[in-house]
């Protein structure tokens, strides 16, 4: 690696920093907990970035790069972190994101992950789904679901990702991590190979289109584990993006289905702490698939699933209101820093004045 681009990458770490942002004209931008710092450094030129990426691109990843003006990969510092890579063009010229990820496997305990969401991924079938924006930890969260299973559980566990983020060392697990360009070159075609590689947990880094969708119902349905992202702001807007990828005569099919295989939805999102803005804590959304909530998706009744998960907390569920109200009484969060992660803000106004918050 260009040991320019090492020590800015090294400079990220020390920060802390989830990202760091690279572009001609400039000095490096780090994003840390959650907000964008420009640094103090000189501008970079568009020569060191093309420098930058000669010294981490494969001759594979050169060419996708040529004909796509866009492509994901991962590179290491040693000893430092590893990372993330999107390389694409601006104003034509070369910039970089690089998304930090540790070499320290995170566990269930550092990300404080509850035990319900903890107790739905040691289910033999089913699919479970993490959602959220860009940055909302949800790679950091999967990593210590799968580090938790590799700890306790003898099975074999087949991850597709584009590119490969945590690095996992077989415990009682073995482990099968394949990335798009490299080892496959499509999800659809990636997850045809992976039943027939004999997984028990698959991770599908996340699901795009219809075709990844309908097969991961389908490895579901057929006795594994499917573990795997989406981007929807909400529980209810997961089970409705899925439903919406497909056409309308396969709906009654793919809703049967969802709502047979569905473990459980946790929405995430990451708030920087009242007392200590360089560190984030997570709000989490937790939907059950009961057997209530089952017949909600069968009915394709997607806006009642809110409500729902308001009166569900007996058997673990919780709403992001009550997630997000939940952390302002405990003063992790300010009241004034909930409400840009709510679904709906007046709800949530209703519950902080019912607790005497505001």
């Amino acid at each position: 690696m260009d040991e320019q681009l090492a020590d800015i990458l090294k400079l990220g770490n020390k920060l802390d920093a989830s990202d760091v942002h690279l572009r001609s004209g400039i000095p490096p931008v780090f994003r840390v907990a959650g907000v964008v710092q420009i640094s103090s450094n000189l501008p970079l030129s568009d020569e060191e970035l093309h420098r930058f990426f000669e010294s981490t691109a494969t001759p594979t990843i050169r060419r996708i790069f040529e004909s796509r003006k866009d492509v994901d990969y991962s590179v290491s510092v040693p000893g430092i972190s590893r990372f993330r890579v999107n390389c694409f063009l601006q104003q034509g010229t070369l910039a970089f994101v690089f998304r930090q990820i540790p070499f320290e496997m995170p566990t269930i305990d550092s990300v404080q992950i509850p035990n319900i969401i903890v107790d739905s991924i040691q289910r033999r079938r089913g699919l479970f789904l993490l959602c959220g924006p860009t940055g909302s930890g949800k790679s950091t969260t999967i990593a210590a679901l799968l580090q938790f299973i590799n700890l306790n559980y003898q099975v074999r566990v087949v991850t597709l990702e584009d590119p490969i983020e945590f690095l996992f060392r077989d415990a009682k697990a073995e482990f099968l991590q394949r990335e798009l360009r490299r080892d496959f070159m499509s999800f659809p075609e990636a997850l045809r190979g992976a039943l027939r590689q004999d997984p028990d947990v698959i991770l599908i880094g996340e699901m795009r289109e219809a075709e990844t969708m309908e097969l991961a119902l389908t490895a579901a349905e057929t006795g594994h584990l499917v573990i795997s992202t989406l981007h929807a702001s909400s529980s209810s807007s997961a089970v409705a993006r899925i439903m919406g990828v497909f056409p309308t005569d396969a709906r009654e099919f793919v809703r049967d289905q969802l709502a047979s295989v569905l473990i459980g939805i946790v929405s995430q999102a990451l708030i920087p702490k009242k007392d200590s803005p360089n560190q984030r804590v997570a709000a989490r959304e937790i939907l059950l698939n009961t057997p209530a909530m089952a017949n909600l998706i069968r009915s394709e009744k997607h806006e009642q699933i809110s409500m729902f998960l308001e009166t569900g907390s007996e058997i673990g569920m919780i709403s992001m209101n009550a997630a997000l109200e939940d952390l302002v009484v405990k003063k992790l969060i300010t009241c004034d820093q909930a409400f840009p992660y709510s679904p709906d803000p007046e709800a949530l106004m209703t519950r902080f004045e019912r607790k005497g918050l505001l």
